[in-house]
């Protein structure tokens, strides 16, 4: 009897993580028309000519990104946005980035004031674009992490929005037009702005325009595109409706500066930025709550950033990401079923803690268990069989309402490379989700062995 009551918690567990995808599918489809069909109705070439559109200071920490940095900093030049500034912050790069951006920029020193509001290491030279006279390159010593490479972007920023960007990432054309246009219409309460990007792995990018967008088949990559549109597309837009929002990418994301500043800036304690820095904007939110801000996901392709192609690179990855959210929950703890924060206490919180950070050892328990009751005969053939098939089912569902509502309304796919994510998806359980739980565990052994570095998987070159 106590067998069979384990079992049934375990499958009582995957039916509630089944019931909650589905749930924040279906209201994330209504949440993404509003959305749609507010792009639609938007009349963009008047936003872009009017006198009240909103400028930007973009920052791209760089580390050792001589393949990317190029394209990166040239998509972002060809932006469709009237008004904004780039700055770059080389983060002590040994490679030839810096190089590179001197032979695009054709950098000169500049006086521009290096204020210190925030904690950003040792810079030791800001230099303006002779070429281009709205870029501006900070360098630093290494150190202080991605966080403190942002924060000395944001001590010359001068405008009061802030779009923070990847290296590696390679942006839509439009895509700071459609975010600005949204947050044009709320300047008061909309304090941050992330957007849904895709992995530029197998697209066709010369100096930072995508000439084809051939989306590889790689299954490593595969299956990350659909995890991104599991958890970009499905789960983080349904909790717009509840301004429950987990995290602002680093990859493109979008502040109000101001609000960067009460924060103290992006904090060099933790191991990754932009989760720790959304956690505590909310937190920020439940201060003000007079204020009614808001956090926002738009339901636009933003950008494009590469991601690990081989397993190795996929678990370095994953580890270090297992790190940064076990930091963030035990950090802000105390939030969780928490009155007080609303929404996010009741509905982002348990769902990282659970899920992100408990889940997979709930997972990987019960296949044992069942595994081992089944070869010893305590649970029949037909209880096992059927079991497995009910995990497998649960993770295709959990995809396939995320996938077909994207593949009906973003039509970037063929029909051949959706038809591959259809099968992968009812597959994933068999193989991508046991790679994601060993990234997992791992860094869960190394966050409790007090492993905080930012350690940066390998990439290959841009093709």
């Amino acid at each position: 009897k106590l067998t069979y009551v384990v079992f049934l918690v375990f499958l009582s567990y995957f039916i509630i993580l089944t019931l909650n995808y589905l749930l924040f599918g279906v209201i994330g489809l209504f949440e993404r028309k509003t959305w749609m069909r507010r792009d639609e109705e938007e009349d963009y070439p008047l936003f872009y000519s009017s006198t009240f559109n909103l400028p930007v200071s973009i920052i791209i920490p760089v580390r050792n990104e001589e393949a990317w940095i190029i394209d990166s900093v040239k998509s972002v030049l060809r932006l469709n946005y009237p008004k904004f500034e780039l700055i770059i912050v080389d983060d002590g790069s040994t490679d030839n980035t810096f190089k590179s951006l001197d032979n695009l920029l054709n950098l000169k020193p500049t006086d521009l004031v290096y204020a210190r509001h925030y904690k950003g290491g040792r810079t030791y030279d800001v230099l303006k674009s002779a070429k281009y006279p709205n870029v501006n390159v900070v360098r630093k010593e290494e150190g202080q992490k991605k966080a403190g490479a942002v924060n000395a972007g944001l001590n010359i920023a001068k405008y009061d929005y802030v779009c923070i960007i990847d290296a590696d990432t390679v942006v839509e054309q439009d895509s700071l037009l459609k975010v600005m246009a949204q947050v044009n219409k709320d300047p008061e309460r909309i304090i941050g702005v992330g957007s849904y990007f895709g992995l530029s792995n197998g697209l066709k990018i010369k100096d930072g325009v995508i000439l084809e967008k051939a989306f590889s088949f790689n299954p490593i990559i595969a299956y990350q595109n659909l995890e991104y549109i599991r958890c970009f597309f499905g789960y983080r837009i349904g909790l717009n409706r509840f301004n429950a929002m987990p995290n602002v990418a680093g990859g493109f994301g979008v502040w109000r500066r101001d609000i960067i500043y009460e924060l103290g800036g992006y904090s060099t304690e933790f191991t990754c930025e932009d989760i720790e820095l959304t956690f505590r904007a909310h937190k920020y939110i439940v201060e003000h709550k007079e204020k009614e801000y808001k956090i926002i996901m738009l339901p636009y392709y933003a950008a494009w950033t590469d991601g690990p192609g081989n397993i190795s690179s996929l678990i370095k990855q994953r580890d270090r990401w297992q790190r940064v959210v076990i930091e963030t929950i035990w950090g802000y703890r105390y939030m969780l079923f928490n009155p007080k924060y609303g929404a996010f206490g009741f509905l982002t919180f348990p769902y990282y803690a659970f899920y992100e950070v408990l889940g997979v050892y709930f997972e990987v328990i019960s296949v044992i268990f069942v595994t081992i009751g089944w070869l010893f005969k305590v649970l029949d053939s037909r209880t096992f069989v059927v079991y497995i098939i009910f995990m497998l089912a649960c993770q295709a569902i959990s995809s396939l309402v995320s996938l077909f509502s994207f593949i009906r309304t973003q039509k970037v796919f063929s029909i051949k490379y959706s038809l591959y994510l259809l099968f992968l998806s009812l597959t994933e359980f068999l193989y991508y989700r046991w790679l994601i739980s060993i990234s997992k565990i791992l860094g869960t052994i190394k966050y409790y062995r007090k492993v905080r570095i930012y350690d940066q998987y390998v990439r290959g070159s841009r093709s």
